[in-house]
């Protein structure tokens, strides 16, 4: 019988189908005899639609099957979800009990081992039966139900309900249809033996809504396998295909009814000699006892994992690897019958979830759309690992309409627009690693001094793709204001996060640079537009999505290798093959060397504006980035250890609601804005106990702690301004200190310096200069002693040049022959000693190593 329920019929139906069932008895002999004949008058009429479609040599072709979508618990595969058109879970024949064969056959087709496909018999005792009222009887058989039900499947993959509808109408009327079936049943027994016809039948057949094949009907009305089904189970199931609709078991009202159908197959059983008479007694006097299961399909039903579900669909609706159109991959995800192994880690998802439960409400505060999220992938792979929100899963119209009160959406707040609709939130200073970046790229040092100045900085002081700016001020506010103020090390504006000096480090570099380097780490904007490279988007105001960000901040904790985020590791089809799916895409986003140094300074952090959060660590080496928007809108946590980086979003949904000043949320000092971090420490430290993190990380090379050195050069008796611009030449600044008498230089010149004359610093170090006050007892004539400058460790010939700069000329050397780096010549030794006081006519000996030969040249 068909998979829908049957019409009810009147008394001219009945006659009418007495009628038409009498032609095609007679037809059906010619059928049999001359199966290519084509139906001229009656096909030409009659628009068979999906028949015509169906290849005149049928085959038991693969069917709609449920796909299911797993994640991992304890090693293991863990199913959190389902799709399905059809629910329907293919067997082998070897599955099927003789309960369940005996009863399809006593129930639609007592002579289907008999006949060749159709059964003019049965049409015959169907006309008698249903003429003389005694029951209402089918008259095709199993095999031909088998041709009609592919026509249904075929249907139901139409893209419209009024598609299906229309196709469904095309399988199951008219006479064109009637023949078409039997001719296509005749081909199907002479190409297939029965038990093979017998067990596509059984696999195919709808057993009421959305379940088809009876392993599914088992599962879902007695919560059983095929194999197990009892003589009254089987012809109950069997009761259900006559019309599924008033016989499914899932309604009470219907199971008086399906008891009867149930009874009158039971008989048949026995009649036909395929029960015996106390199996039979046993079966009729057991009622019918439902234990419905239900299957639902999609990822609502995934709980926690819920989020992270969708996004494996949308990855598997928007990836060509999964179907060559957007139809065929949805086509795919709902009947294909693919297992789809993901990355998820079952633990992991459920403990964040409850740590985001701990510390967001789902029901934002009133007046507020507030709400978190927080991801987790693992470094050198880029799995997803976990992936939660503090709203629950709902992608039903009725969802999007209940306004920010609602605790549930369809938004995965994780994730791009493209992958769940979110649009992204700025990240604050999170984005302040890629200025960092750039800067060490740049040959420049963590320890290197900038102003971190909360200033007015004109847009002409920044270039972006080798072009200075224009017109405009970037107006750079810290966030603990003034006290902020002044020369820093990066290093201390990382931990502090302070905006004046990424500003200051901004204006040494290039922008376009600077969003290269995210681009090169997988960051982009959430909403699909290009990643702005103004002045202000150094402190975070693109909108990004918090797995582009874990994704960035894992290629930092992977020393620079950077893998795409992957949900999939593994795609089973119904045979057993596997589809080629990538589990990981990494390459190299930044110099390792690059980002052993960032990670450096990132860990500094943990002093800074994180100061605590590494708590959870247990020891490992941890590097973390904060961020918070201006107001407080958005708030963020971003980083992890060498195995894993988590980023952890709270913050506006809609709306501006500044995060400090509601102090509503549960737990962590009840204010949203400290949220993060409980958040950030409680999942890092669960995966740091699942994966451990090592304990060490490399340190980095001296140049990307100091950048490339520079030496103070002499400013002995220049004036002040001309000694700031010497300064400035090579990158350092001065500072005006306590005025100092000194004979030899005239009053308002620069009489010393710290650090002196000939010290080797890092770029962007302050030079505090002290002016002369004047002579004070000098005599005229008189030579007045100097200071000899420190020149060990130098190359010979800037020892020379420091020595000639401070007004020593009377220098010699003594080479002692050794190889040193690159063939150069070094000052091991001097006298007098550097910081003696001298006449500048004192001799000065130098002890040297290298080659003598090379000596004077380098």
């Amino acid at each position: 019988m068909s998979a829908r329920s049957a019409r009810p019929r009147g008394p001219i139906s009945a006659l009418f189908g007495m009628l038409l069932a009498a032609v095609l008895a007679g037809v059906m002999i010619t059928v049999g005899v001359a199966p290519a004949i084509a139906f001229t008058g009656v096909g030409a009429k009659n628009g068979i639609g999906l028949f015509e479609t169906l290849p005149d040599d049928l085959q038991i072709a693969s069917l709609q099957q449920k796909t299911e979508i797993y994640a991992n618990r304890g090693g293991k595969p863990v199913q959190i979800a389902a799709f399905f058109n059809q629910n329907r879970e293919v067997v082998p024949w070897s599955d099927i009990p003789d309960t369940v064969k005996n009863a399809a056959v006593a129930a639609e087709d007592t002579r289907f081992y008999q006949h060749g496909g159709v059964d003019p018999m049965g049409i015959v005792r169907a006309i008698v039966s249903n003429a003389s009222g005694a029951s209402q009887q089918g008259a095709s058989t199993i095999t031909q139900q088998y041709v009609k039900n592919v026509c249904i499947q075929e249907a139901e993959l139409l893209p419209t309900p009024a598609k299906v509808q229309a196709a469904y109408d095309e399988c199951t009327g008219g006479i064109g249809r009637k023949l078409k079936e039997a001719r296509l049943a005749i081909g199907l027994e002479k190409k297939y033996s029965k038990n093979q016809i017998l067990l596509g039948y059984l696999n195919i057949t709808g057993f009421g809504g959305r379940i088809y094949g009876i392993e599914s009907a088992a599962q879902y009305y007695f919560h059983t396998h095929t194999k197990d089904l009892t003589p009254a189970q089987a012809a109950s199931l069997l009761a259900i295909v006559n019309a599924p609709e008033v016989l499914r078991i899932d309604d009470k009202a219907n199971i008086p009814a399906n008891t009867e159908r149930r009874n009158y197959i039971l008989a048949s059983e026995l009649k036909h000699g395929m029960l015996d008479r106390a199996a039979y007694d046993t079966a009729i006097a057991t009622p019918v006892t439902p234990r419905i299961t239900p299957t639902t399909t999609g990822c609502a039903q995934a709980g926690s994992a819920a989020y992270f579900c969708d996004y494996v669909v949308q990855t598997i609706l928007q990836n060509p690897q999964f179907g060559r159109s957007a139809g065929e991959r949805y086509n795919n995800l709902q009947g294909a019958g693919w297992k789809i192994y993901t990355t998820l880690d079952l633990d992991l998802e459920q403990q964040a979830k409850s740590t985001i439960n701990t510390y967001v409400p789902a029901k934002s505060p009133a007046g507020t759309d507030l709400a978190g999220a927080a991801v987790t992938v693992e470094v050198g792979t880029g799995h997803i690992l976990s992936m939660v929100q503090s709203k629950t899963f709902d992608d039903s119209a009725s969802a999007a309409t209940k306004g920010t009160d609602y605790t549930a959406t369809s938004l995965n707040y994780n994730t791009d627009e493209t992958y769940g609709g979110s649009h992204g939130f700025q990240p604050g200073s999170t984005y302040k690693l890629f200025t960092l970046l750039d800067w060490l790229k740049n040959g420049k040092g963590v320890y290197q001094s900038v102003d971190g100045t909360q200033r007015k900085i004109p847009f002409a002081a920044f270039k972006a793709c080798g072009k200075q700016l224009g017109l405009g001020t970037f107006d750079v506010g810290n966030d603990e204001g003034a006290a902020e103020n002044g020369q820093m090390s990066v290093y201390s504006a990382t931990a502090r996060s302070v905006n004046g000096a990424y500003a200051s480090m901004a204006a040494q570099l290039d922008l376009c640079d600077i969003r290269g380097m995210a681009t090169a780490l997988g960051v982009h904007r959430a909403d699909g537009n290009e990643l702005q490279d103004n002045p202000a988007s150094i402190l975070g105001t693109n909108t990004v999505a918090p797995l582009s960000m874990a994704t960035a901040y894992a290629g930092v904790a992977g020393q620079g290798q950077v893998c795409k985020p992957v949900a999939i590791t593994k795609v089973v089809k119904t045979d057993g093959q596997q589809l080629p799916v990538s589990t990981s895409d990494c390459s190299a986003g930044v110099p390792k060397s690059v980002a052993i140094a960032a990670g450096y300074a990132l860990h500094g952090v943990f002093g800074g504006t994180a100061r605590g959060d590494d708590t959870t660590l247990n020891g490992a080496f941890g590097m973390v980035k904060t961020g918070t928007t201006d107001n407080a809108n958005q708030t963020w946590e971003v980083g992890g250890t060498t195995k894993t980086t988590t980023a952890v979003w709270v913050g506006n949904v809609s709306g501006s609601t500044n995060l400090r000043e509601v102090y509503s949320f549960p737990g962590c000092g009840a204010q949203a804005a400290l949220a993060r971090h409980c958040i950030w420490r409680d999942i890092v430290g669960a995966d740091q106990a699942k994966y451990p993190g090592d304990a060490t990380w490399p340190t980095p090379d001296p140049q990307y702690l100091y950048g490339q050195q520079v030496t103070v050069p002499n400013i002995t008796g220049l004036s002040q301004k001309d000694a700031a611009v010497a300064l400035a030449k090579v990158g350092l600044t001065a500072k005006l200190g306590t005025p100092v008498a000194s004979p030899r230089v005239k009053k308002d010149a620069v009489a010393a310096s710290d650090p002196k004359p000939g010290s080797v610093v890092t770029p962007g170090s302050v030079v505090t200069i002290q002016l002369s006050t004047g002579p004070d007892g000098g005599k005229p004539g008189q030579t007045q002693p100097g200071t000899v400058p420190d020149v060990t460790k130098q190359r010979l010939v800037v020892a020379l040049d420091l020595l000639k700069s401070a007004g020593y000329a009377n220098v010699s050397d003594q080479v002692t022959p050794f190889a040193t780096p690159e063939g150069y010549c070094y000052v091991i030794g001097q006298n007098p000693a550097g910081g003696t006081a001298a006449p500048p006519e004192t001799p000065i000996a130098l002890q040297v190593i290298g080659d003598p030969n090379k000596c004077k040249r380098g």
